[in-house]
């Protein structure tokens, strides 16, 4: 059967659909069970996979009457799995202009442009870039700070996001508009960047300064949220992803809007989602707990953020920042962490911990282990980004059960400002250590931290496994911290699935399991490693129904 005549019948009514049994079949079916099966051939009714195994024996659990594929030597895999999103605030970004380094090489380049734009701002209008990188952009000069802002916007709010998302400079506008004056004290989890005599320099640091921004920032406010996602979602669907962790949720109305698009019977990504803890009160108040949900969008857990980001010198570091003595932010005390991962365990909750810096991974395995020492049974444990790791923290994550999901894009596109710029080489090698965990048995995924990074599934797998940089692609960050093929294409599948608390659902191709499928033009195993990223996704199935 051709491909069209298999889209049209899949497109009749919803029984007739659940009736259908379809195989595939002459290819590579990669199960990414636990023992890395490779199949002959696969059969799913609906929604469901009924059959895995040879040609035969799916044929004859199949029946004579079910639909054949021919799968022409192409390569099925399980739907992909990005493990951390922000679909809808990295959504919202789209509001800000990018100034990033992909168009401008220097800040001062950047500025330039910045007053360009801004020429025929009047009071009214809203003043917005993104993406602005002192990590990766030269600069002469140490900050951005109001003043040159002032300089761009004197009457109109302006507001420059930085790239990684834990930074922001503001001008003096924005500043009145939140009611900041310069003898504001630093707020629990946010520091303000202070000039030499005391006085705000419009830098924002820390999540709770960052939502009191966007929480003013019309334009944010107004982005069409649903239609956002739907769109973002199609565009996921066309890189072979069938579902996302979304992680941390800001409120009530955004879980709603993940509930809209449930229902719709062509949106075509699954969603897990974590509820920010820091807004505890209004998920009470709304009745929103883990569990909520459905096979289609269902909350998972609790997000907390115990820093910032290292590319924006907030991560907080066991020794300081290059050339420095900067140590970076904690946007939580000891004491906080331990009651959320108590507290957030009790309520029935998985917990999701944004750690960058080494002392901050420190502290959510001390959290984890306290707590656990108390006769809590932490669930499924994740730490965010885990970027630095250090050896002694790699062996307490495999005593404690903590699996890390890695923004391997800090690789591809931050690795020689880390290596250069914001750690020097010796640290800059401990950066996203797939290698090290894979040796060390401790469950490791991938993802892009949508809109911190746009890397496709094939991508983020390519780049776990050459570690080749964006700026020198001869050049190699930490040769031995290479994943295999292997375990790199279970941290878009099999391992996000058990870190989403969905491994019996998704994440392998298994007897059971929802038909969350792609198919590829080539297998991943067999090419070149620098050519995974370019093998096609030539079709992507979510609930037994073709999404792209």
């Amino acid at each position: 059967m051709n491909r069209l005549l298999l889209a049209t019948m899949l497109m009749v009514s919803t029984s007739a659909v659940a009736q259908e049994i379809t195989v595939l079949s002459g290819g590579n079916i990669l199960t990414m069970d636990q023992d890395f099966s490779i199949a002959e051939a696969m059969a799913f009714q609906g929604n469901e996979i009924i059959a895995v195994g040879t040609d035969s024996d799916v044929r004859a659990t199949a029946g004579d009457e079910a639909s054949v594929v021919d799968l022409g030597g192409k390569t099925v895999m399980p739907g992909f799995i990005d493990a951390h999103t922000h679909p809808i605030g990295g959504g919202a970004s789209s509001v800000f202009e990018n100034v990033g380094v992909d168009r401008f090489t220097s800040v001062e380049e950047a500025l330039v442009h910045m007053k360009s734009a801004s020429e025929s701002v009047t009071a009214g209008d809203w003043v917005l870039f993104v993406n602005l990188d002192l990590a990766t952009q030269s600069f002469a000069e140490t900050a951005v700070t109001r003043v040159h802002l002032d300089d761009i916007a004197q009457d109109a709010p302006m507001v420059v996001w930085h790239a990684g998302g834990h930074k922001m400079t503001v001008n003096s506008t924005m500043l009145e508009l939140m009611g900041f004056t310069d003898e504001a004290p630093d707020p629990e989890g946010g520091q303000f960047g202070r000039s030499e005599d005391g006085r705000l320099d419009g830098n924002l640091s820390g999540n709770s300064l960052l939502f009191s921004a966007l929480a003013v920032i019309e334009p944010y406010q107004n982005y069409d949220r649903v239609e956002g996602t739907r769109n973002i979602a199609r565009g996921w669907a066309r890189t072979g992803v069938t579902t996302v962790g979304v992680a941390g949720v800001a409120n009530p109305k955004d879980w709603e809007v993940f509930g809209a698009l449930a229902g719709e019977s062509d949106f075509p990504i699954r969603t897990r989602t974590y509820l920010q803890w820091a807004l505890l009160n209004a998920w009470d108040d709304a009745g929103v707990a883990p569990g909520d949900g459905d096979a289609m969008a269902r909350v998972v857990g609790w997000k907390i953020s115990a820093d910032g980001s290292n590319q924006a010198y907030t991560g907080l570091q066991r020794e300081p920042y290059l050339n420095s003595d900067n140590l970076g932010l904690a946007y939580m005390i000891q004491n906080d962490i331990n009651f959320a991962v108590a507290d957030g365990t009790v309520r029935g909750g998985q917990m999701a911990m944004h750690g960058n810096g080494n002392a901050s991974i420190d502290n959510i395995i001390a959290a984890v282990a306290k707590v656990r020492s108390e006769g809590i049974d932490v669930v499924r444990p994740r730490i965010e980004h885990c970027s630095i790791t250090e050896d002694d923290q790699i062996a307490k994550l495999k005593e404690l059960d903590i699996s890390c999901s890695f923004l391997i894009a800090h690789v591809l596109y931050w690795g020689e400002a880390f290596r250069d710029n914001v750690f020097g080489p010796e640290k800059a090698a401990k950066l996203d250590r797939t290698g090290s965990f894979e040796r060390a048995g401790v469950p490791y995924s991938l993802h892009t931290d949508y809109s911190v990074s746009v890397l496709s599934p094939l991508q983020m797998v390519e780049v776990a496994v050459t570690r080749s940089l964006f700026t020198d692609l001869d050049a190699i960050l930490a040769e031995k911290e290479r994943a295999s093929v292997d375990m790199a294409l279970r941290a878009v599948t099999s391992v996000p699935a058990f870190q989403l608390l969905s491994e019996e659902e998704l994440g392998s191709l298994e007897v059971g399991k929802l038909a969350d499928f792609v198919v590829l033009a080539e297998d991943p195993r067999s090419v070149s490693t620098d050519q995974i990223s370019e093998i096609d996704v030539l079709e992507t199935w979510m609930d037994g129904q073709r999404r792209h």
